[in-house]
């Protein structure tokens, strides 16, 4: 059961978002549209003969699915992904909550589009974006990895070989074919439990990546405010170094602690690692399958994944072990 927490503000979304491809102190917020937009993008048809979405041609029709995350219901990722930043912001002690209070939250509709990032505007203000296609793949990881825990399958590595084959770059995220997943199971009721919960570690897992930037002092902006929508469109211009990767690691275990912490507050399932360690596997499977060109930008402006893995591993096991409080890193 999760702890209720205030409705989040409406968050922009828009069209052409970009974050910079680079493991950055400084993100850029880059070609944005200036106006809003709140209805879920149409992901177009795959070329016949491949893997897409249910109903192409060539595949039979899918059952109607009700459950938001099996139908990869982007409203719902939205509103569950802002619930979760809330629930990060307050775990934090409250220096750093104040540096990220009312963050905003941006989202990229454009099809194909797979990253997060923190972000600065040209006038010093404060954001986060995430994008449409990471939400798609974080809620086919998180049905996969229900499946897999409940009905003995291996639909994780099934799902990461798919993409890994098919998915084109700047193409909308290759979806499973009808029969992919077992349809008794998928509406399992310990199944849908298990993948909300998943889902939300993974949402969990990179927003508190991306929030740790900020109240961490990794740009060079504060979160106090929100950012107007007008602003969402402006390019921050600044130098970005190519790899920081001291700051990504600090932006690792600071934001897993934060996870974990906000995790324990909830009533019912508290949070583990499932989720980082999820995310990572997608991101490394990809590593080993796929050519350079066709790896996601977020992949590329993070530490590899086998760096990241072990790092998340022991700030879990230190957070455990020191009862939720996790060690005295010097930058939190």
């Amino acid at each position: 059961m999760r702890r209720p927490v205030s409705p989040p503000p409406r968050r922009p979304v828009v069209r052409g978002f970009r974050c910079a491809p680079v493991a950055a102190v400084v993100a850029v917020l880059a070609g944005c549209a200036s106006s809003s937009r709140s209805t879920q993008p149409a992901y177009p048809a795959p070329a016949p003969g491949a893997p897409g979405t249910p109903g192409q041609p060539g595949l039979p029709p899918a059952p109607p699915a009700t459950d938001p995350i099996n139908r990869v219901d982007f409203a719902f990722l939205r509103t569950e992904a802002n619930g979760i930043l809330a629930e990060l912001v307050a775990a934090l002690p409250p220096l750093q909550q104040g540096r990220v209070a009312n963050i905003p939250l941006i989202v990229d509709d454009t099809p194909g589009e797979v990253n997060a990032c923190a972000a600065c505007t040209e006038t010093g203000r404060a954001a986060m974006a995430v994008s449409d296609g990471l939400f798609d793949i974080q809620a086919h990881l998180a049905r996969a990895r229900a499946h897999d825990e409940i009905g003995g399958t291996r639909k994780v590595d099934e799902y990461i070989a798919l993409i890994a084959k098919h998915q084109q770059p700047k193409q909308p995220i290759i979806r499973p074919p009808a029969g992919f997943f077992d349809p008794a199971l998928d509406v399992n009721p310990q199944k849908l439990t298990r993948q909300r919960e998943v889902l939300d570690e993974q949402l969990a897992f990179v927003l508190g990546h991306e929030l740790a930037h900020h109240y961490l002092g990794h740009l060079p902006c504060t979160g106090a405010g929100n950012l107007p929508i007008h602003e969402v469109g402006r390019v921050l211009s600044s130098a970005v170094p190519l790899f920081n990767q001291p700051n990504e690691i600090a932006a690792d275990v600071s934001g897993l602690n934060d996870a974990l912490t906000a995790g324990a507050r909830r009533n019912g399932y508290h949070f583990t690692e499932t989720g980082a360690l999820l995310t990572l596997q997608f991101f490394g499977g990809l590593d080993q399958l796929t050519p350079a060109d066709i790896v996601f930008a977020f992949e590329r402006s993070h530490p590899p994944p086998a760096l990241r893995v072990p790092i998340v591993q022991q700030t879990a096991t230190a957070w455990r072990g020191t009862g939720g409080r996790g060690l005295p890193y010097p930058w939190f």
